[in-house]
């Protein structure tokens, strides 16, 4: 039986009570500026570091990246100068705090993390083939497709009128960043499609807060499905990259 959908009012107040502080949020963003402060630094410069500087504290390479796994989260953190940085950290204080409200501190972690990942393994069969890949727009779009997770598979728990307008606004956001990644030579898109759908699939999976009685019987369980489910995609993206860079 579908339940009727809670007011507006009560539902905010009921998702701030449930996650009182979104600190991943938070996190996240001081983790990035913190970085970029660290490379300004060590004499990186703020405006247009150079690929090898980058390549350097952890940038994704598919040549490197392949030796060095790690390189996959580690390029997440890090971004090609003060306006690349001041804009996926806007993106992700806009989107980020709704969705760590929508699927609790942990999961959004999980989510996040994974999404930035998968971001970078797709970049490597593309833009970090021939070039450095940094930035958190692969864990940022992730965020977007939680959302869009929430929005389009479990709507029939969220108040109509926020459905509506959040889809739209993030409908734009989506389509837009990715036609200038298409139009643009220096966005990397792989990045960006990748994070977004490894957060969607992976929402789509987990339990929502905002859906009270699943997310109390289910959410460990789903949690663990999802991410068995990133295990075996991450491992089949891995041993498919393109035979050039094995």
């Amino acid at each position: 039986m579908t339940e009727t959908p809670v007011s507006d009012q009560f539902f905010i107040e009921r998702l701030l009570r449930a996650t009182p502080v979104a600190w991943v949020t938070r996190t996240m963003i001081a983790l990035n500026v913190l970085m970029w402060l660290a490379n300004v630094a060590g004499g990186m410069s703020p405006l247009q570091p150079a690929p090898i500087e980058l390549l350097a504290w952890g940038g994704n390479l598919a040549a490197f990246t392949q030796q060095q796994p790690w390189r996959l989260l580690t390029a997440t953190f890090l971004h090609a100068g003060a306006i690349h940085l001041a804009f996926n950290m806007w993106a992700l204080w806009n989107m980020g705090e709704v969705a760590e409200r929508f699927y609790g501190n942990l999961q959004y972690l999980l989510v996040y993390l994974l999404s930035g990942i998968f971001g970078s393994l797709a970049s490597m069969h593309f833009a970090a083939q021939k070039g450095v890949s940094v930035g958190a727009s692969g864990a940022i779009f992730g965020v977007a497709g939680m959302l869009l997770a929430a929005l389009f598979t479990k709507h029939d728990r969220l108040p109509a009128p926020l459905v509506a307008s959040m889809r739209t606004s993030l409908l734009i956001f989506v389509g837009y960043s990715l036609f200038l990644g298409f139009t643009s030579g220096v966005v990397d898109n792989a990045a960006h499609i990748g994070g977004l759908l490894a957060g969607f699939v992976l929402a789509s999976i987990m339990a929502a807060k905002f859906d009270w009685a699943n997310y109390r019987n289910s959410a460990v369980s789903r949690a663990l499905i999802a991410l068995a489910v990133a295990l075996v995609a991450g491992y089949i993206g891995w041993m498919t990259l393109p035979a050039s860079i094995m």
